[in-house]
């Protein structure tokens, strides 16, 4: 091979180089979007450590009933676009995963976050369909049932407005009051109700439940075979 040869070769290899560095750096992927934060106002609502417990009391029987936050692991949700070829999730959201146990026994409950906001929605606007929601759900560890559940806190909808939700396998009715409203005696500023026709996390039967920021539920009344029973908090130590 004469030198010339040599010297065209040799052009060509860092010609190719170029031009593979090239179209490497055309197809750098981009960075993954950050995952949209949960909101601060639906965390003071529904998300607690371990370390909390609250204690009820049943407003008929007067019995006590201690619950306890188990677990909370907070984790990204990521949900993909359906192409094998592409990684960048459609739906990236913070999520959560609350554990709870009661003194009265039966399965743990679980709390999750969905979100189902879509443009022209906004997370900091009310809306007939709320961004986000809270799935309650029993534990059940040789069952596929946790998997099920029931939204049993929607966010964000208008205050002092009632409304309602369809959702998975039941009617939601909500109010969420800005006049401080009294439960067992205690007043509680930005009260929300839910209103449940079926609850999975209690094998079906109709639930109504109060929120509070920074407290969680403070009372929660089910009915059984038409007979109703209701609990009330009376004490609690929140971390958050």
């Amino acid at each position: 091979m004469t030198i010339v040869q040599t010297t065209l070769t040799k052009l060509r290899f860092l010609v190719s180089l170029v031009l593979l560095l090239s179209s490497t750096a055309c197809h750098k992927e981009r960075p993954e979007p950050e995952a949209v934060p949960l909101p601060a106002e639906l965390k003071s609502y529904t998300l607690f450590q371990p370390g909390t417990h609250w204690i009820y009391q049943d407003s008929a029987t007067r019995q006590l009933d201690s619950v306890w936050v188990v677990s909370a692991e907070q984790t990204v949700h990521r949900l993909g676009n359906g192409s094998k070829n592409k990684t960048y999730p459609t739906l990236k959201y913070e999520d959560f995963r609350l554990r709870t146990r009661s003194g009265r026994g039966g399965p743990d409950r679980l709390y999750s976050i969905d979100r189902t906001c879509t443009l022209p929605n906004r997370e900091d606007q009310a809306s007939q369909l709320p961004c986000w929601s809270v799935r309650r759900s029993q534990d059940l560890p040789n069952s596929t049932a946790d998997e099920e559940g029931t939204d049993v806190f929607p966010y964000l909808i208008d205050r002092d407005k009632a409304s309602f939700l369809n959702i998975y396998n039941a009617v939601l009715y909500y109010y969420w009051n800005s006049q401080v409203q009294r439960i067992g005696g205690v007043p509680y500023d930005e009260l929300l109700q839910v209103k449940l026709t079926a609850d999975a996390s209690e094998n079906g039967w109709p639930v109504h439940y109060y929120w509070v920021s920074g407290k969680g539920i403070v009372r929660q009344r089910i009915r059984r075979n038409n007979v109703v029973q209701t609990w009330t908090l009376v004490r609690s130590t929140i971390v958050q």
